[in-house]
């Protein structure tokens, strides 16, 4: 289970956290789209803490603990999916279903699946050489390293990176970038390497999360 996305349960032991997204075999199948309280997926057979923008593998279970809720985009129900806790459910490609095997019912609510970028060997795969990435002008982004180095910053430049735009960690942020303006992202490693990808911003961009898996 997967991202995000430039969006985790500490359950009886101390479990690094680790995205849902883990599992490379399985296919995402839907994202948080927001948390409260505290939500417990079962990853490789470890608790792991879900937040905003981590993705979700199908046949994932889920413990939503009491005075919870988790909100779910599903990718081909392209709706939100809001359980409360406590409850224990499980998420496969065809919907949401509950411990007793009912259906949980997704609401009226629409959403779309996210935009994924994979940063490989110092560049980002799904673009060419430096060219530009439209974002939307408030991007919802969160970074999820597959990699066995760490990262050790995440910042977000002016087009020449003299300034800083914004910095954050590995979890879900949110950017406020200007229309038309390019922006460089650069997530620095604690090898030394840098990944770096450029951003444009554009009022008519796509407004879905944009995930960055970092390999």
């Amino acid at each position: 289970m997967r991202k995000k996305t430039l969006t985790m349960v500490l359950f009886a032991t101390c479990v690094p956290a680790m995205p849902a997204a883990a599992q490379e075999d399985a296919a995402d199948t839907a994202y948080v789209e927001s948390v409260t309280g505290r939500v417990v997926a079962l990853v490789n057979g470890k608790p792991v803490l879900l937040d905003a923008l981590d993705t979700v593998t199908d046949k994932t279970r889920l413990d939503i603990l009491a005075n919870s809720e988790l909100r779910l985009c599903h990718y081909q129900k392209q709706r939100i999916v809001a359980i409360a806790g406590p409850a224990r459910i499980s998420v496969t490609a065809s919907g949401v279903t509950a411990e007793n095997g009912k259906d949980i019912a997704p609401s009226a609510e629409t959403c779309a699946k996210p935009v994924v970028s994979t940063f490989q060997g110092g560049f980002v795969a799904r673009t060419a050489g430096t060219a530009a990435t439209n974002v939307a002008l408030r991007p919802s982004i969160k970074i999820v390293n597959r990699s066995a180095n760490g990262i050790r910053s995440i910042t977000v430049w002016d087009s020449t990176r003299t300034n800083v735009v914004s910095s954050f960690d590995n979890k879900a942020t949110q950017l406020f970038l200007n229309e038309g303006q390019v922006y460089q992202l650069v997530i620095a490693r604690n090898d030394g390497s840098e990944n770096k990808m450029t951003l444009k911003a554009s009022a008519t961009a796509n407004t879905s999360p944009l995930i960055l898996v970092v390999r």
